[in-house]
């Protein structure tokens, strides 16, 4: 499930990986604009094959991502979502529902 990658931000209307593609995303909350840059791939760490409501460690969820997200990027990394900085809105906010634009990386 989505608990085992603890996802700090979740976004629907992309498709499969399709956040590999983007370049910032700008938020219209309540307090204001918040706008975050994707700056690197996540190297997933062995936590994922953690089961988080029994912390039985397994190795299913690795092997699934090793057979098609080995990332030459990160020097054969096995990654999953991306990283991102805050370029605006430091102090804001954002909650569950706010709509975010996105703008495509083109590299």
């Amino acid at each position: 499930t989505m608990a085992r990658f603890r996802p700090n931000i979740v976004l629907s209307g992309l498709d499969e990986h399709g956040e590999d593609h983007l370049h910032e995303l700008s938020f219209a909350t309540t307090e204001g604009r918040v706008v975050l840059r994707l700056v690197k791939p996540c190297v997933r760490c062995p936590i994922p094959d953690v089961d988080p409501a029994t912390a039985e460690v397994g190795h299913a969820v690795g092997d699934a991502l090793r057979t098609y997200r080995v990332d030459p990027r990160t020097n054969g990394g096995i990654t999953f979502a991306m990283n991102t900085v805050v370029v605006d809105g430091i102090d804001r906010r954002l909650r569950v529902g706010d709509v975010a634009e996105a703008t495509i990386a083109f590299a």
